[in-house]
């Protein structure tokens, strides 16, 4: 039996925040001055594409963790 205690992630939530964390992250290299809005044409996308690939990544070890059986001693 899985231990109570313990909470899966949820990925949706996950994915979001890390977009969140992106967009922030992208404003503040702006506003610095470390990058023009031009270069924001490849950072965006590159952010998404990265959340989204992390998302597939956690789904997929989630499914095959779910689909493996339990061992009972």
């Amino acid at each position: 039996m899985a231990d109570p205690r313990r909470r899966s992630a949820d990925v949706v939530s996950l994915v979001a925040g890390l977009v969140c964390c992106g967009i922030a992250f992208s404003w503040l290299l702006v506003s610095a001055g470390k990058i023009g809005l031009r270069d924001l044409g490849w950072l965006m996308p590159t952010i998404f594409i990265g959340a989204g690939l992390f998302g597939v990544l956690l789904s997929i070890r989630r499914s095959r963790r779910l689909r493996r059986p339990e061992r009972r001693l």
